[in-house]
C-alpha cells in the first residue's frame, strides 16, 4: 500500500534521487526511493548472511584444528622441558668434568652422538607412521 508523505531532504539528497532515477529510467521520485531502499535492505541481508556464514566457518575452522594445535602446543612444551632438562645435565656434567672447551659436531661426531640421532630419528619416524594409520583409519570408517 502506498501513502503520500511529505518531507522535507537536502538537495544532495534530492540530486542523488534524481540521478538514480535518470540511471534507472524511473518516472518518480517515490518509485525511486523505494527501489533505492529496497536495494539497501537486499544489502543489508546479503552482507547479514555473509556475516553468519563466515561465523560459522570461523567456528568450524576452530572446531577442526583446535585439538590440533592443542597438540602442537603440548608437544612444544615438553620438548621445550625435555632441551632444558638436557641443558642442566649437559652443565652439571660439564662442571663435574671441568670442560673449559666444547667440540661441535661439525668438527667431530662422536659415535654415541650418531646414535643418539639415528634413534631419534628412527622414534620420528614410527611416530609419524602411527598418526598417518590411525588418520588412514579414521578416514576409511567415515
Amino acid at each position: 500500500m502506498r501513502k503520500r508523505q511529505n518531507v522535507t531532504l537536502h538537495e544532495e539528497t534530492i540530486a542523488l534521487i534524481k540521478e538514480y532515477q535518470e540511471q534507472h529510467h524511473i518516472r518518480y521520485p517515490g518509485e525511486a526511493l523505494d527501489r533505492m531502499i529496497e536495494e539497501w535492505e537486499a544489502q543489508n541481508a546479503k552482507e547479514q548472511s555473509q556475516e553468519y556464514l563466515m561465523s560459522l566457518m570461523a567456528q568450524r575452522f576452530q572446531d577442526v584444528f583446535s585439538e590440533e594445535v592443542k597438540r602442537l602446543r603440548l608437544a612444544a612444551n615438553r620438548s621445550d622441558k625435555n632441551t632444558q632438562v638436557l641443558l642442566e645435565l649437559m652443565n652439571g656434567f660439564a662442571m663435574d668434568q671441568n670442560l673449559e672447551n666444547c667440540v661441535t659436531t661439525p668438527i667431530f661426531e662422536s659415535q654415541a652422538m650418531k646414535d643418539a640421532r639415528q634413534a631419534v630419528e628412527e622414534r620420528i619416524s614410527h611416530q609419524r607412521q602411527k598418526r598417518i594409520s590411525v588418520a588412514e583409519t579414521q578416514s576409511q570408517s567415515n
